[in-house]
């Protein structure tokens, strides 16, 4: 159901990645979409354009629709699922920008500069409950939105309203909550990746049986909690080494631990959910890099002054 992570180098290259874990073939692919780009909304009689161009995950149904991606400026955003949590207005308002759950990735993306201004203008914005015409539902979803300073935060629209979170893990991933994700970290304060020393009981001294003991208790299921766990883990004790590619590197096998294959997670429709694609933004160099889960082989895309220079839309 989605992990998302942030990762820094040492040389300062910033990345937002995720894992797309789905039951429902979404065949996203790279887009890239020019400035002055108008949207139409799920939500009848609602328009926008974009004043940046971006490259994001997506598909052409009726109009783009976006999981995740980046723009010029460097900003970035992925959407992420929310179920049982999410809750949107069930009517629109003259005094705000009325808009599904799906459109606020294309809006934020083509829109905002920072996380800094996303944290402003989201106030602009009504998500209204609406059917989105793939899914056939009201899709819930929850946003983790980072730049190229790192900044990061999560927006959340629950029954208590609009909660902006700065994240100070450069984690996210499903229900429940962002703060309950925060204070359920406290309880694995355990971990470590060093050994744990020796331990005395009575006159017997403990021998490890191999490395490794630091992180014993480290959970490894696929539940939303877990990959929370696991990921904040392995993103802060990962080693931050130099340049471009060993940066995305080291994001892949953060994402490969909470990698899902197909026929080990069946939902009670009784499909496979899985990973169908592992999506990583350089916010620095502006490139996004997308492996679908078919393909081990990364397809690489740049946002260059020649591709911001183009006025139609170009799928990859």
């Amino acid at each position: 159901m989605c992990t998302a992570v942030t990762f820094l180098t040492n040389d300062n290259i910033h990345f937002l990645a995720r894992t797309m874990d789905f039951s429902f073939e979404l065949e996203a692919r790279p887009v890239f979409i020019p400035r002055n780009h108008k949207f139409n909304s799920l939500v009848a009689g609602t328009k926008f354009a974009t004043k940046y161009g971006f490259i994001g995950a997506g598909r052409d149904i009726d109009g783009f629709i976006f999981a995740d991606g980046f723009n010029e400026k460097g900003f970035s955003i992925a959407s992420l699922y929310f179920e049982k949590n999410a809750k949107y207005s069930t009517v629109t308002k003259k005094d705000s920008l009325n808009i599904s759950s799906t459109d606020l990735v294309s809006w934020a993306l083509g829109n905002i500069e920072s996380v800094a201004e996303f944290e402003e203008r989201y106030h602009e914005l009504n998500i209204v409950e609406v059917i989105n015409p793939l899914l056939q539902v009201n899709v819930p979803l929850h946003w983790i939105i980072s730049d190229k300073t790192g900044a990061t935060g999560v927006l959340e629209i629950t029954k208590k309203g609009a909660n902006f979170y700065r994240n100070q893990v450069g984690v996210m991933t499903n229900s429940p909550e962002f703060s309950w994700h925060m204070t359920n970290l406290n309880h694995y304060a355990n971990l470590q990746p060093t050994e744990f020393e020796q331990k005395k009981y009575g006159d017997y001294v403990t021998v490890s049986d191999g490395p490794g003991s630091g992180a014993l208790g480290l959970p490894g299921d696929f539940t939303s909690a877990s990959r929370f766990i696991r990921t904040s883990f392995l993103r802060q004790y990962s080693s931050r080494t130099k340049g471009v590619k060993n940066g995305v590197i080291a994001v892949l096998h953060i994402l490969n631990s909470v990698d899902i294959p197909k026929g080990v997670k069946i939902t009670p429709k009784n499909v496979s959910d899985y990973t169908q694609y592992k999506g990583i933004m350089d916010l620095n160099n502006l490139t996004y890099y997308l492996m679908p889960y078919e393909d081990s082989a990364l397809t690489k895309v740049d946002l260059t002054k020649q591709l911001l220079e183009q006025a139609k839309v170009i799928t990859f």
